[in-house]
């Protein structure tokens, strides 16, 4: 590998999603890659959420891991990465980005703190 070359697989996939306002909002499920014959791949998006979850999937399992991980993903334009590390720093809130939905359903669901 050369010095100015990145393993992406090994070096972002998985890692945590950082929005703006420090709150935990997801995992890198895949990425989405741009470019073309000719011209450099880059990466163009993050995908998070279990619908990209299969097709990180040999092809042969990939039915089954649809079937399994239902629900759909995210589209999160690596536009709004503003670093990485051990996490993805975003630079909108989760809200402005559509993720952590799951987490904001079930907080209206839970009782306030006056409900107890």
């Amino acid at each position: 590998m050369e010095d100015d070359e990145l393993d992406l697989a090994y070096r972002l996939l998985d890692l945590d999603l950082v929005d703006s306002e420090g709150r935990r909002c997801g995992k890198v499920d895949d990425l989405e890659l741009a470019g073309g014959p000719g011209a450099p791949t880059y990466v163009a998006a993050i995908l998070a959420g279990p619908g990209a979850l299969p097709a990180r999937f040999v092809r042969p399992l990939r039915r089954l891991g649809e079937r399994i991980f239902r629900g759909g993903s995210t589209r999160v334009s690596w536009k709004t990465v503003c670093d990485f590390d051990s996490t993805v720093e975003l630079t909108s809130t989760a809200a402005q980005l559509g993720l952590a939905q799951g987490d904001r359903d079930v907080a209206r669901l839970a009782p306030g703190k006056g409900d107890r």
